[in-house]
């Protein structure tokens, strides 16, 4: 004990491992250098030998300790021994248990740690690790194939001492770290492994070894960063630049932040700081991107300027509508970020600034000189991060990301207040890269007939026991030139009281065969569109789907899938739940939803997909049905060049640098080194191997 106070060493140890009047002492034990928790206690594991019974049983204790990362954020760690197989009923206890922690414990950052003493194919345990998959992370599945490196910690076909301990014979993962989702705090996973492989001596003559112990360790090095909010990252709505001169002749000459901000409408200023974290996108611009995608883009209307005289602020001023949307958005907004980023006293009220003043006299001087000639109008269909470069006040903040709303991309080409130079839409326009606008609109014509269709279909008077989401993919999501119309049908089962319909008894039989269930949906549509459709067909595939060919020649191809209901709560699975649930991704939207972010800026991404792809088709490059890259594949490398080579766009995106992001494209891949690493939207060590994204 005075060795360890010596050596900077704190440890947390129960009480029956010191307790020499028991045969067999055991428990565990945390071991600190350097630091000590800001708080800790070893508390009974409540489980009883049934479920169903009232009384509850205390055998198993477990120590959890809270550690401060700095004043205000903490995570605890919780170390605990679950039963093992000797035990009676132990796969119901092993579930109580874990149930217990996933349900009880009222912290938003913990990990549990320590001998879970069930393996990967433990039934019980792994579908209920699987109920909770969106919050919790084995962090050994999140960097390990499984094939490839099991991770097996008691593992007798090597291990002389679990041989001895045990007379299990097969070879499991025992061990593990469960880390669950964290709040305001990003980690990045260092080192992994197992260690403790080494064999110590115990017969010299014979040269006989034995392991230290029956089971192998983990050591882990995870680093954790609190988010950090900065001054020098905004949230804003930006006018498209053409409405620039009407708001710049004011502020070139009233404001003194002329040359270090463009002209915004600021949502959230400070901002996290996007400089010290690796999962930016994936935490903080992902989730805010499909609140967006549930927002159709919107116009805001400037009548008036008006003053802030206390603060010697001039600004534009928002019409009542405008203000009252704006206002909306950021109470939604505010439902997936940190409370600490808002203002607590709820006194937002966006507007443009265009004017600060030294003093309330030289502020009314000017005043008669302030006034609108006439009201501004420009469209929103972008929420645009800002940042500046360095903590330099004088430093020009740029735009770093834009983050589109609508489900669906402004198709390029018909979208007029994108910042795409007039000679690069001419040299599109000319060689026929952008879609016709009658393809388009017979696309869109198409999702909103099938919309329709689906939700006569699939409503409260024909279902109980299910719900319905209806969503396009793919290159139309895009808004891109596609051959056809990717979309997606959810049916999500739900918990209900009511009297199953027909239509509730046909999908359940049917649900877990997609070739039946997808038969049955083209009887449904084709008895709807009557004689509207050429062709409805089954193609049966890795993931089987169904084709749609309309008379105009447009086609649509429907993946149907059925989603079970949510085990972990109650929540309905409508359309607003699994959008922003990208835990659990939808087929192919989820994908597309993290191209749009990664990419940094869609339209410049669109443009740069549209050319890279074509030129594909034309040297017989493209398809995966003749085993080469398929549009998704060629959509990451584009968004991957666009992340890299794209870090600000502050103007017109000229042809020029269009051509120039074209050459990167070529020189990066070309000396890209495909045996030894992989094209990757998102890091591995800081997901689940679910929503990594792959070329």
């Amino acid at each position: 004990e005075l060795w360890l106070k010596e050596n900077n060493y704190y440890i947390i140890i129960m009480g029956n491992i010191l307790n020499s009047d028991q045969k067999q002492s055991y428990g565990q034990l945390m071991l600190m250098k350097n630091f000590r928790p800001r708080a800790f206690s070893i508390c009974p594991l409540p489980i009883s030998d049934d479920r169903k019974s009232q009384r509850k049983t205390s055998i198993k204790e477990y120590i959890i300790a809270r550690f401060a990362l700095n004043s205000e954020v903490t995570i605890d760690l919780v170390n605990f021994h679950l039963h093992s197989n000797h035990t009676y009923n132990s796969n119901e206890k092993r579930c109580q248990s874990l149930e217990y922690f996933f349900k009880t414990l009222n912290t938003q950052n913990y990990m549990l740690m320590g001998d879970f003493n069930f393996g990967d194919f433990d039934i019980k345990e792994q579908n209920l690790l699987q109920t909770y998959q969106h919050q919790i992370h084995d962090l050994w599945r999140d960097i390990y194939d499984l094939d490839e490196n099991p991770g097996y910690t008691f593992d007798p076909s090597r291990n002389i001492c679990s041989r001895i301990t045990s007379d299990f014979p097969l070879s499991l993962r025992l061990d593990r770290y469960l880390l669950h989702r964290l709040h305001n705090l990003s980690y990045s996973i260092e080192h992994l492994n197992i260690v403790g492989l080494e064999t110590i001596v115990i017969d010299s003559i014979d040269n006989k070894h034995i392991n230290q112990s029956d089971h192998y360790a983990l050591q882990l090095i995870i680093n954790f960063r609190v988010r950090s909010i900065s001054h020098c990252s905004a949230l804003s709505f930006m006018p498209p630049m053409n409405i620039w001169p009407s708001i710049q002749s004011f502020r070139e000459k009233y404001d003194p932040l002329f040359h270090q901000w463009p002209p915004h409408i600021n949502l959230l200023w400070p901002f996290f700081d996007f400089n010290d974290a690796e999962d930016d996108e994936e935490n903080i611009l992902l989730p805010l991107r499909l609140l967006l995608a549930q927002y159709k883009s919107f116009d805001i209307k400037i009548n008036e300027i008006d003053s802030l005289e206390n603060a010697h602020i001039t600004y534009m001023k928002l019409n009542e509508n405008s203000t009252e949307y704006v206002k909306q958005l950021y109470e939604n907004i505010k439902q997936i970020f940190p409370q600490n980023l808002f203002d607590k006293e709820n006194n937002y009220h966006p507007c443009m600034t265009i004017g600060l003043f030294d003093s309330r006299k030289k502020q009314n001087q000017m005043k008669s000189l302030l006034t609108l000639a006439e009201p501004i109008q420009f469209p929103v269909r972008y929420i645009h991060l800002l940042r500046q470069t360095s903590n330099d006040d004088r430093t020009r903040f740029h735009i770093a990301y834009q983050i589109p709303f609508d489900s669906v991309l402004q198709p390029i080409g018909l979208d007029s207040y994108s910042n795409i130079s007039f000679e690069l839409q001419e040299f599109f326009n000319k060689t026929g890269l952008y879609e016709a606008r009658k393809s388009y609109e017979q696309k869109q014509e198409k999702l909103n007939r099938l919309s329709n269709c689906f939700r006569e279909i699939f409503n409260k008077n024909t279902l109980n026991y299910f719900t319905h989401e209806f969503f396009p993919y793919g290159s139309f999501r895009l808004g891109l030139d596609g051959e056809d119309l990717d979309t997606v049908l959810i049916l999500c089962e739900q918990n209900s009281s009511n009297t199953k319909t027909n239509l509730d008894d046909i999908i359940s039989q049917l649900r877990y065969d997609s070739f039946a269930l997808n038969n049955h949906i083209i009887n449904l549509i084709t008895k709807y569109f009557n004689n509207e459709i050429t062709d409805c067909r089954n193609i049966q595939a890795i993931h089987p789907i169904i084709s749609i060919l309309f008379h105009d020649q447009t086609r649509v191809e429907l993946f149907v899938e059925i989603r079970e209901k949510s085990i972990s709560n109650e929540q309905i699975q409508d359309g607003t739940f699994l959008l922003s649930n990208f835990h659990q991704p939808v087929h192919g939207v989820h994908d597309i939803e993290r191209l749009i972010v990664y990419a940094r800026f869609p339209p410049i991404f669109q443009h740069l997909l549209s050319f890279i792809r074509t030129w594909a088709q034309n040297v017989g490059l493209y398809g995966q049905i003749y085993g080469y890259l398929g549009g998704y594949s060629w959509a990451i490398l584009c968004a991957y060049i666009c992340h890299n080579y794209l870090s600000s766009n502050d103007s017109y995106f000229l042809l020029e640098e269009f051509f120039n992001l074209v050459e990167k494209f070529f020189s990066t891949y070309s000396h890209f080194n495909w045996s030894l690493e992989s094209v990757r939207l998102c890091s591995k060590l800081n997901y689940s191997r679910q929503t990594s994204v792959d070329s």
